[in-house]
């Protein structure tokens, strides 16, 4: 697996990219921090804050009298974040992360890129209070069973596949029931979520910014002709495809 992170933030694109992917995975996230309990006045860790948006949605949720640290490797788009969010720049492989006793550590997309992940895991464990909730959302390649063989979306997600699997663990989501597990946490649950995306709408876009970006930074997944195909059918309303797999699990840490 290599150390580089092929979508990186620095790209013309970056932004969009990333208020796509937010519109297509928060609600699912969203969902999940509903049901765990987070209310007024938590303390709660949010890593890999990307765009910010879940770090707004939780200092909404907290109030005044809590707390929301959002922490990325590159900060770029975390400005104007309200009260009670504070930014910290922090690669968490190495640099201490902002405090303990969390009522809530929320990771999205990351550890997939980590070959560091069992240790950062055991981090962002040991930052939780007694009784503090840990939810952590992977990808996973189970979504490519639900593709129509043969068609233009199906070909160029396995070509975005065949890359991704030198960069990531694209079967990440996959392993982190028994992550939780193996690390003593109670009430652990898991839910597994395949969206799919209309041609045009903001789903098909995270999936034609993310495989574009990862085009362009390879020299090319496929040629040319395949890629537009592609590209055509995902702008064309009507036509539906399925999109990149999200595994979400949680657990409490006991005490």
């Amino acid at each position: 697996m290599s150390t580089e992170y092929a979508l990186q933030d620095s790209w013309h694109r970056a932004r969009r990219r990333m208020d796509c992917m937010e519109a297509t995975y928060d609600p699912g996230t969203i969902r999940h921090l509903t049901a765990l309990g987070v209310g007024p006045g938590m303390r709660c860790l949010e890593v890999g804050a990307g765009g910010g948006s879940i770090a707004r949605w939780l200092a909404d949720r907290v109030g005044p009298g809590g707390e929301v640290a959002a922490v990325d490797i590159d900060v770029r788009f975390l400005s104007d974040l309200p009260p009670p969010v504070s930014v910290h720049e922090c690669d968490v492989r190495v640099d201490p992360l902002p405090g303990d006793g969390f009522d809530l550590v929320h990771v999205r997309f990351l550890l997939a890129h980590l070959a560091e992940r069992d240790e950062v895991l055991d981090r962002f464990v040991a930052a939780l209070r007694p009784g503090g909730w840990l939810l952590v959302e992977e990808c996973d390649s189970v979504s490519t069973a639900a593709m129509v063989p043969g068609t233009p979306h199906e070909t160029m997600m396995r070509h975005a596949e065949r890359v991704l699997r030198q960069l990531i663990d694209v079967d990440m989501g996959r392993a982190l029931p028994g992550m939780l597990t193996s690390r003593g946490l109670d009430g652990i649950g898991v839910d597994c979520h395949v969206p799919f995306a209309e041609g045009g709408g903001p789903e098909a876009e995270w999936m034609l910014l993310t495989v574009g970006q990862l085009h362009e930074a390879t020299g090319g997944l496929a040629d040319e002709e395949t890629f537009a195909r592609w590209e055509a059918a995902l702008r064309e309303p009507r036509t539906w495809v399925p999109g990149g797999a999200i595994v979400s699990a949680w657990g409490r840490r006991a005490g």
